[in-house]
């Protein structure tokens, strides 16, 4: 027979319990329930605490109805159900618990306790705060265990967010750092209201010279910090901008390095934040090192200029080989063949220097371009040392051997199928300066018959090299053609030095 009266109160779960069908659990009608069973769950039927009550070896529960919102849609098919029946997904995590409470009489506590549930039809992640407690009978033994259940799914859910953007904020700004020190960049803050009070970030530090000491800085230890020659003007203007009106600011300016001395280029660019008055409050940005684009652009007008010097130079040389030229032919038709084949020559002796970046080329290739020309090599004997030429040398060089080989095709040695050339040079001291001796001498050829008129490339010696120590001699014996050429190396080795109007 139902019992109406007991359990007293307990709203939905209480009312459960009073039409409680013995039938349906083990438990049988509550009429019969042990003393303790019944104060048990009177207690949890007047509380607001989640509670359950797993009752004997097979934890049969009862809840109150705290607890059944808990349960979820389980409730109150799991009301009078053994607890391993009721929760399947768990019944090893309540194993442990019988045998720890109900088996050895044990208080468990679990704060935050990650378990995977199924209450309302699917799997979901729930985190519990649970004691668990032994009821005794009248002999003091354990009969039942208690569970006070509180879920903080919810707060363990935004907790957990919380971390995950503070994770992926950490792993931010450890790629922001490591962006910031592979591109030179270093983040900087001003607190601007009452002076400059300032903060570095380490990147800054590391990119400034700085010792992590340094991270709150004074503005004078930066103003100090600039090179001398920028000093006044990069102050000044970063006053300026913070005094005016403008939101951004843009610097860039040298400083020299504590740490170690060295010059760097600082480009400086920043946000200020202003009150409602216009006056700043905060400055915030960054500072990259920027030294090799400057050094790059620096390098460029270098360039830039040497370009502008070498045009200059080649057209003061064909002004000369023209008039040279054009004032001692015999004829247009020969004037002009003529002076073709210097401007060829002048063309190889560029491309000589432009592949050997304008300041590298070596007597042996300006040697070697110009044998190369005349098409055979093996009728030539090439011996000397290794030494760098200027390139203003290297352009009268070319021309010079490749007059020598001209008229060597036309008239002399490699007139005919046996005459051979020997182009050799060597380094000599003379009174503490170094001399270099270059000698072109022919043999093999038809005889000599020494020219009429001085030749271009004696002229063209005087021009390139207008030093007392320099002497050209071209001499015409009958077993061919021997030049010889003596200048201080120093002169081969800086041609630009001398005047260009010569």
């Amino acid at each position: 027979m139902v019992d109406e009266t007991w359990p007293i109160g307990g709203g939905e779960t209480g009312l459960l319990l009073r039409g409680f069908n013995p039938s349906s659990s083990a438990l049988g009608a509550p009429s019969g329930w042990p003393a303790a069973l019944k104060a048990v769950v009177q207690l949890m039927l007047s509380s607001p605490t989640p509670m359950t009550l797993l009752w004997g070896r097979q934890g049969f529960m009862v809840y109150n109805d705290a607890y059944a919102v808990i349960a979820g849609a389980r409730h109150p098919e799991i009301l009078g159900q053994s607890v391993f029946e009721a929760w399947p997904e768990v019944v090893d995590f309540h194993r442990v618990v019988m045998d720890a409470v109900l088996g050895a009489g044990e208080q468990l506590s679990y704060r935050d306790l990650p378990l995977v549930l199924h209450r309302n039809g699917r799997a979901e992640d729930v985190w519990l705060n649970v004691d668990y407690s032994p009821i005794l009978d009248e002999a003091g033994k354990p009969c039942g265990v208690l569970a006070i259940v509180f879920e903080t799914t919810e707060a363990m859910r935004t907790k957990l967010a919380q971390e995950a953007a503070e994770q992926a904020l950490r792993a931010r700004e450890r790629e922001l750092a490591q962006v910031q020190k592979i591109g030179r960049v270093g983040g900087l803050e001003v607190d601007l209201r009452g002076g400059f009070n300032n903060k570095r970030s380490p990147e800054y530090l590391m990119l400034h010279g700085l010792p992590p000491e340094a991270v709150n800085e004074s503005h004078e230890d930066w103003v100090r910090r600039i090179h001398p020659q920028d000093r006044a003007v990069t102050e000044g203007h970063f006053r300026e901008a913070v005094a005016g009106t403008v939101h951004d600011y843009h610097a860039e300016y040298r400083i020299i390095r504590p740490s170690d001395g060295a010059m760097r280029w600082i480009a400086a660019t920043a946000q200020i934040e202003r009150d409602e008055a216009g006056r700043a409050v905060r400055l915030i940005g960054a500072h990259i090192d920027v030294t090799e684009r400057k050094e790059a652009e620096a390098q460029q007008r270098l360039l830039l200029q040497e370009l502008a010097h070498r045009v200059k130079n080649s057209l003061a040389m064909i002004q000369a080989i023209a008039s040279q030229t054009f004032r001692n032919a015999g004829s247009i038709e020969a004037a002009s063949e003529t002076f073709s084949a210097r401007l060829a020559a002048l063309s190889r002796a560029h491309d000589l220097l432009v592949n050997g970046n304008w300041a590298n080329a070596t007597l042996r290739d300006v040697v070697g371009s110009v044998v190369g020309i005349q098409g055979e090599p093996e009728r030539f004997a090439i011996s000397g040392p290794d030494i760098q030429v200027g390139p203003k040398a290297a352009l009268a060089l070319t021309l010079i051997l490749h007059e020598l080989g001209t008229n060597a095709v036309k008239y002399g040695a490699l007139s005919n199928q046996h005459g051979r050339v020997a182009v050799s040079w060597r380094i000599d001291d003379m009174e503490g300066e170094r001399q270099l001796r270059l000698r072109w001498q022919e043999s093999g050829g038809p005889p000599v018959e020494p020219p009429k008129r001085r030749g271009f490339g004696s002229r063209l010696i005087e021009r390139t090299f207008p030093s007392t120590r320099c002497r050209v001699e071209n001499t015409f014996p009958p077993a061919g053609v021997v030049f010889t050429l003596d200048a201080p190396l120093e002169a081969l080795q800086d041609g630009d030095s001398g005047d260009e109007g010569k």
